[in-house]
C-alpha cells in the first residue's frame, strides 16, 4: 500500500454513553458532566418540529445564534463559530494552529482529551503536573512553564474540568500578556457562570482563542452544540476550515432556546450552589475534603493518606464518582454536582462511612 494508518489513543470522555433500548444500572451515579434538566422552552420547541428540519439541509452559522452569542460575551457575531460541541472547537483549533512542530502545553490535572488531540495533531506535548490538594497551577507557574518549555499552544479548560475551580478574566489576560507569541485555548465548556466568561479578551489579544458549550450549562448534550470565539485576524481561516453543515437544525433551535431561558439558567445555578454548600457541609469534619470554589458541575472530593479513597468508599455505598486516576491523580474523584437528589444519596453515604 502507498498509505499508511495513522492513529493515536482513543480519547477519554468523563461521561457513560446513553445508548438507545439500553438498560441503565440503577446507581447513584454522579460522574458524568452533564446537566440533570432541560430547558421545557428548548424542549418545546424540538416538539413542534416540521419535516422540513429533518429533510434539509441547514446553514449550520445560524446569524441569530452567533449575534445572541456574540451579544452574550461581547464580541462582534464573525467572532463566534458554530461548532459540534467544544470537542469541535478543539478539533478546529488545533486543524489550525498545531502540527508536528508544535510544542503543546498541558496541564495535570485537566481534561485530559486535550491530549488526544495533540497527538492526532503530531504535536510534541509538554506537561505541567500539580498533584497535590487543591491541584491549583498559579498564573506564575504557568508563565514560567510556557517560557520554560517555549510552548507554541497551550490548552486548559476554565472553569476547571476536574475541581470546577476559574481564573478570573484579569488572570487569564495576564497570563497572555505575559506570553504574546503563544496561542491559549481557553475551553470554557463547563462554565455555568456566562458573566464569568474571559472571551472578550478575543477582541484585544490575537493569541486568543475561547471555547464554549451548549452541553453543560444548557443541557443540551445529546445535540452536539457549541462553539468558539476568535480573535478577527482568525475569521477567515475559520471560514475556509468550517463544517458549512457541522450541526443540526434541532440543535440550532433548541439552542436558541436555552439560550433565552433566564430562568432555566438561574434555577440550575441555584441548585448548583446549594448542592456544593451541602457536600462542603457534610465533608466538614471528617477525613474528607472538597477543592474549594467550584464554580460549574465538576467539584473534587479527597482525602488524606490516612483515609481509604473517597472513590472507592463510596463506591460501596452505591455511589458512581470519576475516580481520580481519569485525571491523572492518585486517588479522590470528580464529583456532578447537577443532580439535588443524587448529591443528597452522596451526602448520606458520606455521613454513613464517617459513623463507623
Amino acid at each position: 500500500m502507498k498509505v499508511k494508518t495513522f492513529s493515536v489513543p482513543e480519547i477519554k470522555i468523563p461521561t457513560d454513553f446513553a445508548e438507545f433500548g439500553a438498560e441503565r444500572q440503577p446507581s447513584t451515579d454522579v460522574a458524568g458532566c452533564e446537566n440533570c434538566k432541560v430547558s421545557e422552552n428548548a424542549l418545546e420547541a424540538i416538539k413542534a418540529s416540521t419535516p422540513s428540519m429533518l429533510i434539509d439541509h441547514w446553514q449550520s452559522q445560524d446569524k441569530q445564534l452567533r449575534r445572541e452569542l456574540g451579544n452574550l460575551h461581547g464580541v462582534k457575531p464573525e467572532q463566534v463559530f458554530l461548532t459540534a460541541g467544544a470537542l469541535g472547537g478543539i478539533i478546529y483549533t488545533f486543524d489550525i494552529f498545531a502540527d508536528q512542530n508544535t510544542r503543546v502545553g498541558l496541564l495535570t490535572p485537566d481534561f485530559p482529551g486535550f491530549r488526544h488531540y495533540a497527538q492526532r495533531a503530531r504535536s510534541q506535548i509538554e506537561t505541567l503536573e500539580s498533584k497535590t490538594f487543591p491541584f491549583t497551577h498559579s498564573s506564575k507557574d504557568i508563565t514560567d512553564f510556557i517560557k520554560k518549555k517555549d510552548i507554541c499552544l497551550f490548552i486548559t479548560s476554565n472553569p476547571s474540568a476536574v475541581t470546577g475551580t476559574i481564573r478570573e478574566k484579569d488572570e487569564i489576560e495576564a497570563i497572555l500578556k505575559a506570553n504574546p507569541e503563544t496561542m491559549h485555548i481557553i475551553d470554557e465548556a463547563d462554565s455555568i457562570y456566562p458573566d464569568l466568561s474571559a472571551a472578550q479578551l478575543a477582541n484585544r489579544y490575537d493569541n486568543s482563542m475561547f471555547l464554549g458549550s451548549f452541553s453543560k450549562f444548557y443541557g443540551l448534550s445529546g445535540l452536539r452544540i457549541g462553539y468558539l470565539i476568535t480573535p478577527p485576524d482568525y475569521i477567515n481561516a475559520l471560514e475556509k476550515m468550517i463544517n458549512p453543515i457541522e450541526l443540526t437544525s434541532v440543535a440550532i433551535l433548541a439552542a436558541r432556546h436555552a439560550l433565552r431561558d433566564i430562568n432555566y439558567q438561574t434555577e440550575t445555578q441555584k441548585r448548583v450552589e446549594e448542592n456544593l454548600k451541602l457536600l462542603e457541609g457534610t465533608c466538614q469534619d471528617t477525613s474528607y475534603k472538597i477543592v474549594p470554589g467550584s464554580k460549574c458541575f465538576a467539584s473534587y472530593i479527597w482525602a488524606d493518606d490516612s483515609t481509604e479513597d473517597p472513590g472507592k468508599a463510596l463506591e460501596k455505598e452505591g455511589i458512581k464518582i470519576n475516580n481520580g486516576s481519569y485525571f491523572g491523580l492518585p486517588k479522590g474523584g470528580r464529583i456532578n454536582l447537577s443532580d439535588k437528589r443524587k448529591i443528597s444519596e452522596v451526602a448520606e453515604a458520606i455521613r454513613r462511612i464517617h459513623s463507623r
